[in-house]
């Protein structure tokens, strides 16, 4: 350990924020993979604290944050007086020649790493890691209901397990010692219920062109919007014949 990586043992914080380090899996589904936590004290020193979820990150066994040794399997990781390279790297640097503009953009008149880094907008090419807070959280928090359909419900449940909140899933409570193996399971069927209605959306085309159900045509247009095809592949594979059709059958989705 050096100086970097220790807490600061003395001192008055006179400011502290935190948020969750989180896994985009889908534009609906992100995991919390750690807490960070920044504090500043009043002689100017300051820290990060990073407090890795395991049982999340046991399961997304290809996702580390950039940084952190997670091998060493702490409780707590401290980066004392130097800004972290999870967050370094994802935000402008302090002698950007527009920063002002950034720092107005993000509702701030001071330069601080962590606040530009919460909740931004931006994305960053190296990873598919963001800084989210628990405002961020409750807005795509909801209730599980009776539905039984597996491509609605294998999501949705998926969706609560990335949030780490405890919740019962019939008669079983879902909680940090049973979370991962959960989470692997509902990954899983989230690839099997995905496969299938792919290969549903085929047999749908060969059958009837021109004719194609709504489940189909919002998970073609769902690839699409996450720039897995293209809307020429988007069009070939709903079988609507050309982009004015396609676009007019998702306007009618929405109505």
């Amino acid at each position: 350990m050096n100086e970097y990586s220790e807490k600061i043992k003395e001192g008055k914080i006179i400011y502290s924020n935190w948020g969750y380090i989180s896994y985009k899996f889908n534009d609906e589904i992100y995991f919390k993979i750690a807490k960070l936590v920044y504090n500043k004290f009043e002689d100017e020193q300051f820290e990060y604290i990073f407090y890795p979820f395991y049982d999340v990150l046991d399961a997304l066994v290809f996702v580390e944050i950039p940084g952190i040794d997670l091998t060493m399997r702490r409780e707590e990781y401290y980066r004392t007086n130097l800004t972290p390279v999870f967050v370094s790297e994802r935000i402008p640097p302090k002698n950007r020649v527009n920063l002002q503009k950034e720092l107005k953009e993000s509702g701030l008149n001071y330069y601080n790493p962590f606040l530009l880094l919460l909740d931004s907008p931006k994305t960053y090419g190296g990873d598919k890691l963001y800084l989210k807070s628990s405002a961020f959280f409750n807005q795509k928090e909801a209730a599980l209901n009776s539905n039984h359909d597996l491509y609605k419900i294998v999501p949705h449940i998926l969706k609560k397990l990335a949030t780490r909140n405890n919740f019962y899933l019939g008669n079983i409570e879902i909680n940090e010692k049973n979370r991962t193996i959960l989470i692997k399971n509902y990954l899983y069927l989230y690839g099997c219920v995905s496969n299938y209605y792919g290969k549903k959306s085929a047999e749908s085309i060969g059958r009837k062109r021109q004719e194609i159900s709504k489940i189909v045509l919002k998970e073609i247009w769902k690839q699409y919007k996450n720039k897995i095809i293209t809307i020429d592949e988007a069009v070939k594979k709903s079988g609507l014949g050309s982009k004015r059709t396609l676009y007019r059958r998702i306007k009618e989705l929405d109505e």
